[in-house]
């Protein structure tokens, strides 16, 4: 019985990297920068006390100021509600998928 339930955590965990993986590379060719400053994001909350409460407004925030800095850059012309609707899911993408993906492997080991 207990060989089944590992089998099973472990089916769950690479189920989970798997889901996490397909989510950063999403990410990535959506919007590449934003999708490396929510690496960052999520590399720096795995080790910060309140990470589950900080990757949220780090999504947020990292979105909006990359929606204020693209045209500055010439990558925009123009904030735009809907670029900082995309924005988010790049950065969540990448910064929660490496934030869970940690977790779990730190949990496993």
């Amino acid at each position: 019985m207990a060989v089944i339930q590992r089998t099973r955590i472990a089916m769950q965990l690479e189920f989970n990297i798997a889901v996490a993986a397909v989510a950063m590379i999403a990410a990535f060719l959506i919007d590449w920068p934003r999708a490396l400053a929510g690496l960052v994001l999520g590399a720096v909350c795995r080790f910060l006390p309140y990470g589950t409460i900080l990757i949220p407004l780090g999504v947020v925030l990292v979105s909006a100021i990359a929606e204020f800095l693209y045209p500055w850059f010439g990558r925009t012309t123009e904030p735009h509600f809907w670029d900082f609707f995309v924005g988010l899911f790049a950065v969540a993408g990448t910064a929660s998928g490496l934030y869970v993906t940690i977790r779990n492997l730190k949990d496993r080991l």
